[in-house]
């Protein structure tokens, strides 16, 4: 996920995806494009 592998830029890179996951659901499992839309509507 970084450029030059340092433990501290990898710790940054995980923060930021769990801000992704938990502001945006993007760990959800969506069954179907229907379910994705609704879900993307919510977001804003």
């Amino acid at each position: 996920m970084t450029e030059e592998n340092h433990c501290y830029e990898n710790a940054m890179a995980e923060r930021v995806n769990g801000i992704l996951k938990d502001e945006f659901y993007l760990d959800q499992v969506f069954t179907n494009k229907e379910h994705a839309k609704r879900a993307a509507k919510k977001c804003h």
